[in-house]
C-alpha cells in the first residue's frame, strides 16, 4: 500500500514538473555526482542522457559570462545553507542562446553541513528578452526627455562685472526618467537675476512644467527688479496655467556694486553663503509655500563681502532615502566651507563631494557664483 502511495505521489509531481516545463536536479557532495532529469537536459538543449553528470559539467553548460556570479551564489548558499536563486544563459548547439532560472535549496547533514543542492529550473528567455525590449524603450526614452530638459536649460551663462558664474545640472543615474530641476541666469544691468526651482515628478509632464516656470521667472525678472513680487506673480501664472503640480523656486537679486542680495523663497532649500574665511552659513529669511498656493512672499536683503560665494542648490544635492534632510545640509555647508573659490571648480568640488560616483537618486540643478 505504502509504495502505491508512493508511486502516485511521484506520478503527480512528474506530471506537475512537466506541466511547467521544470527541470531538476541533485548534486551530492560526497559522491561528486549531479544528476539532471531529462526535462533540464531539454532546457540547455540536450539529448537525453547527453549532461555529463559533474559540477564541472554544470558550470560548462552554462554562458561563460555567467560561470562566475552563478559559483559565487552557491559557494554563499553552502556557507550559510538555505535557500537561492540563478539566473544565466546557455548556448544550444544551434547557436541560439537561451535564459534559465533556477531555485535550489542546500541539502544538509544531521549536524548541519552541507552535502549538496536540488532545485528546479525554467526557461525564461521570452522574459527575458521582453524585459530587454522594455529597458531599451525606456532608456530611449529618458535619452530625449533627458535631451529636452538640457536643451531648455541655458546654453551659456551671462557674464557681469565683478562676477563670476557657473552653473550644473546632472540628471539622476538611478532613475528612469528625468526629472524637473530647473535655474536661470538673467543679466539685469549691473545686477544678476538667479532662479533656481524645482517640480514634483518626472518624465514630459515635469520637463513642461520646468519650462513653464523657467520662462515665466525671466520675463517677470526683466520688468519687475523685486524678488518677492517676482515670485508672487509667478505664483499666479503657476495658478493659471499649472494643472496643481508641486513647483518651488528662489530668486534673488544679486547686486556686485552694492555687494547685496535680495530674495525671496517659495518653499526651495535656503541658499548658502560662504565668506571669504570659508565659514559658510545657510540664508533661512523669507521662507514661503511652494508656488501655486495663492501666497505671498516676504522680501529678504543679505549684504555680502568681495570674495564671497553664494550657492543655490535642488533638492536631489542633499536629500537621501532614509536620511534626515538636516544630514545633507550639514555635508553641503561642510563641502562649502573648504571648496575653491572659482565656481567652475566649486561646482566640480560639491559634486564630488555630495554625489560620489554621481549615484544619486534625484536630478541636481547647481548655481555657483562669486564676488570679485
Amino acid at each position: 500500500m505504502g509504495d502505491t502511495v508512493t508511486s502516485v505521489i511521484e506520478a503527480r509531481l512528474d506530471l506537475a514538473l512537466e506541466a511547467a516545463e521544470l527541470g531538476t536536479w541533485t548534486w551530492d557532495m560526497a559522491a561528486g555526482t549531479t544528476e539532471w532529469d531529462a526535462r533540464l537536459e531539454r532546457l540547455h538543449g540536450m539529448e537525453p542522457g547527453g549532461f555529463g553528470g559533474t559540477f564541472e559539467d554544470w558550470l560548462g553548460a552554462m554562458h561563460s559570462d555567467d560561470r562566475a556570479e552563478c559559483l559565487a551564489r552557491v559557494e554563499r548558499a553552502l556557507a550559510n545553507p538555505g535557500p537561492y536563486s540563478l539566473l544565466h544563459r546557455t548556448t544550444w548547439p544551434d547557436g541560439s542562446v537561451h535564459w534559465i532560472e533556477c531555485r535550489g535549496r542546500v541539502t544538509v547533514d544531521a549536524d548541519g553541513a552541507p552535502t549538496g543542492t536540488i532545485g528546479v529550473a525554467i526557461d525564461v528567455t521570452d522574459r527575458e528578452l521582453a524585459g530587454a525590449v522594455v529597458a531599451q524603450e525606456l532608456a530611449t526614452k529618458r535619452s530625449v526627455v533627458e535631451t529636452l530638459q538640457t536643451a531648455l536649460l541655458p546654453e551659456a551663462l551671462p557674464t557681469v562685472p565683478g562676477l563670476s558664474i557657473a552653473a550644473r545640472y546632472v540628471p539622476a543615474s538611478s532613475s528612469v526618467e528625468v526629472g524637473g530641476d530647473w535655474y536661470a541666469v538673467i543679466p539685469l544691468d549691473e545686477s544678476l537675476g538667479l532662479a533656481i526651482g524645482d517640480v514634483a515628478g518626472h518624465g514630459l509632464p515635469a520637463v513642461a512644467d520646468m519650462a513653464d516656470a523657467r520662462f515665466s521667472v525671466r520675463a517677470l525678472a526683466l520688468t519687475n527688479r523685486e524678488p518677492s513680487l517676482v515670485l508672487g506673480h509667478l505664483d499666479r501664472v503657476m495658478q493659471t496655467f499649472d494643472d496643481g503640480t508641486l513647483v518651488t523656486a528662489l530668486y534673488g537679486v544679486l547686486d556686485p556694486v552694492r555687494l547685496l542680495w535680495s530674495y525671496a523663497s517659495a518653499g526651495h532649500y535656503p541658499a548658502i553663503v560662504r565668506s571669504p574665511d570659508g565659514s559658510a552659513k545657510l540664508l533661512e529669511g523669507g521662507g514661503g509655500p511652494p508656488l501655486g498656493c495663492g501666497a505671498s512672499y516676504a522680501p529678504v536683503q543679505v549684504e555680502l563681502e568681495k570674495g564671497a560665494t553664494l550657492v543655490l542648490y535642488t533638492d536631489g544635492l542633499v536629500e537621501r532615502r532614509g536620511e534626515p534632510v538636516g544630514e545633507g545640509l550639514d555635508r553641503l555647508l561642510l563641502a562649502c566651507s573648504d571648496a575653491p573659490t572659482e565656481p567652475e571648480a566649486c561646482c566640480d568640488h560639491l559634486l564630488g563631494r555630495l554625489l560620489p560616483g554621481a549615484d544619486g537618486d534625484d536630478d541636481v540643478a547647481l548655481v555657483v557664483v562669486t564676488l570679485h
